[in-house]
């Protein structure tokens, strides 16, 4: 999901790096805008990265980024710093699964800085999000 930041707000209007237009053109029946306060666009970065950049590289290695998913939020604290989603099977059965939805800005740093240690230890290269991400 691509983000525009807002630059700055213009007689209580937002202004973006892009001109509106340019980004309203994107649009597309059955699309739509998601309007996030500052913390929630910080969090879903701090997804994004960990989805589209940490995951894929170290599935470079040769294994899935399913794994990797569970290998991570297994070694690096995910159970205490991710949330858990409650599922209900077709079978009746209910099971839990760690998310990265919903968790707040200061567990997703502490899970994405447990990531980047374990990296280190475990000689893994993992690409480190921006700095302003890890804080």
């Amino acid at each position: 999901m691509k983000q525009y930041p807002v630059m700055s707000m213009i007689d209580g209007l937002p202004t973006f790096k892009e001109p509106l237009t340019e980004i309203l053109n994107e649009l597309k029946v059955g699309g739509s805008l998601c309007v996030m306060d500052p913390l929630e666009a910080h969090t879903a970065r701090q997804r994004a990265w960990y989805k589209g950049i940490c995951l894929p590289g170290l599935a470079e290695n040769g294994d899935s980024t399913f794994y990797w998913d569970h290998r991570l939020k297994s070694e690096c604290n995910g159970l205490e710093l991710l949330n858990i989603e409650t599922l209900a099977l077709v079978d009746g059965s209910i099971v839990g699964r760690l998310t990265t939805k919903g968790v707040s800005k200061k567990r997703m740093t502490q899970f994405i800085e447990s990531i980047l240690t374990w990296s280190q230890d475990n000689d893994w290269l993992v690409m480190p999000p921006d700095e302003d991400l890890r804080r």
